[in-house]
């Protein structure tokens, strides 16, 4: 699991431009915080991470840092 920090790094970017992709749909996450009624616990999967990003290199353009 990849915290928004963690995969920003992977992808040198923002934590922002990550914020913006999960809110779009584009990339799925796990809120580790889910039904405690705590804040979230945003998280991503390794394995979805590495499918957005073959996707991401079948579309020029939609590079994952961008």
């Amino acid at each position: 699991m990849l915290t928004r920090k963690k995969l920003a790094k992977r992808w040198d970017t923002t934590e922002r431009t990550v914020d913006r992709r999960r809110v779009l749909g584009l990339l799925p996450w796990v809120d580790l915080a889910r039904g405690t009624g705590k804040r979230p616990q945003i998280r991503f999967r390794l394995e979805d991470v590495e499918e957005y990003e073959r996707q991401a290199r079948l579309c020029p353009g939609e590079g994952v840092g961008a």
